[in-house]
Formats: structure tokens, C-alpha cells, sequence
């Protein structure tokens, strides 16, 4: 079991990652049928900078984990936008896709740069949520590239 460095300080509670024998080898990809249920839920946090946003000052306010995978699959966070009276609320996908099918019948992975604006809090959340459901019905499958994004990402 690996502690993310990351991840723990904001939260502590998150499970600790897997060793690589408990994950799934990305070039076996599973059938849809054999997908565990998406179980999403949101965990605010207390606001703060994360190392990806530390020159924009974006402060990351909640993350959203898919039960079983191996780090949040999306984040939330506000940016301060100077010159304006208020700031905007901004949805980061952090899914990292597994064998994306492309038109050459070959198989590829890719972290998802899905992002968006709202100007509200709810409204990022609600734009996130939507994303994984549609964008990763499979965000939930413990497969190994999953775990070494979660460390890339996450340390």
C-alpha cells in the first residue's frame, strides 16, 4: 500500500493505493458488462493550492472520487480572475483513459483534459458529474495505468 503525497495531506481518509499485482493490465481491457457500478460522490475539501495550480493561484475546493478507483477522477477549484468582481469555478477531468479506441482499430491511453467554467460552484459540480458519466462509464476499473497516473499525477 502507497500513500499519494499529494492527495493525503488534503485527504487523509483517502484509501491508500494498491500494490500493481491488484490491478488490471491495460492491454486486456474489460467488457462493458464486467464494469463495476459508477459510484460517484463529491469530498470537499478545505480550499487549497495544489502543485499543478501554484502559479495561477487556482484554489482546488473538492474532489470527486469514483468508489474503486485509484484517485479523484475530477476536482473542482475557483479562480481568481483580477480585474473582475468575481471569480470562476472551474472542473478539471482527471480520468486517465485506458485503451481509447481510435479509427486504426489500435488501442491507445491518455490522460482526459476535459475541463469547463460555471459560475457557480454547483454548476461546476453538476457539469463534472455529467462528464464522467457520459465521457468514463468505466472510471471505476483498477487498471495498472490508472495507478501509475495516480502516482504521476498525485506525487
Amino acid at each position: 500500500m502507497e500513500r499519494l503525497p499529494h492527495l493525503h495531506p488534503v485527504r487523509p481518509d483517502w484509501p491508500e493505493l494498491a500494490p500493481p499485482s491488484e490491478f488490471l493490465p491495460d492491454d486486456q481491457p474489460l467488457p462493458a458488462d464486467q464494469w463495476p457500478q459508477l459510484n460517484l460522490r463529491w469530498w470537499m475539501i478545505r480550499p487549497t493550492v495544489l502543485e499543478p495550480e501554484s502559479v495561477s493561484r487556482s484554489v482546488t475546493e473538492g474532489l470527486l472520487e469514483a468508489v474503486g478507483a485509484p484517485a479523484p477522477v475530477a476536482r473542482i477549484l475557483y479562480k481568481r480572475e483580477y480585474g473582475a468582481r468575481h471569480g470562476r469555478w472551474i472542473w478539471i477531468c482527471e480520468v486517465h483513459v485506458v485503451a481509447a479506441a481510435v479509427r486504426s482499430a489500435t488501442f491507445f491511453n491518455y490522460d482526459c483534459t476535459g475541463n469547463g467554467r460555471s459560475t457557480t460552484r454547483d454548476g461546476a459540480r453538476e457539469t463534472a458529474l455529467d462528464h464522467i458519466r457520459n465521457e468514463h462509464p468505466d472510471a471505476a476499473v483498477p487498471y495498472l495505468g490508472r495507478r501509475q497516473h495516480a502516482l504521476r499525477r498525485w506525487s
